[in-house]
């Protein structure tokens, strides 16, 4: 996992983590929704779990931050078919 954030708008401060990532859900493997199709059972219950090594935000230091998710959606979200349902516990 790598992300950063270089945004225009200036009041959200620059951000960047790196790290290790897994991911779960009730799909069949290989998951059909990392390769843009509709989830196996037509809809995702998923869990993501995310150890940041290093990482800033703004002045703040993220490193050895630990991060779940949980995430639903029915249909493709690639497709645009639907919206997606996140919760983030840091």
């Amino acid at each position: 996992m790598s992300t950063t954030n270089t945004a225009a708008n200036k009041s959200v401060p620059n951000w960047n983590s790196s790290g290790d990532w897994f991911d779960v859900c009730k799909c069949n493997i290989p998951c059909p929704c990392i390769f843009a199709q509709t989830p196996t059972y037509g809809d995702c219950d998923g869990v993501l779990a995310y150890h940041i090594k290093k990482g800033q935000y703004g002045e703040v230091s993220l490193d050895g931050l630990n991060v779940l998710g949980l995430d639903y959606f029915k249909g493709n979200v690639w497709a645009g078919e639907t919206k997606i349902t996140l919760a983030f516990f840091f």
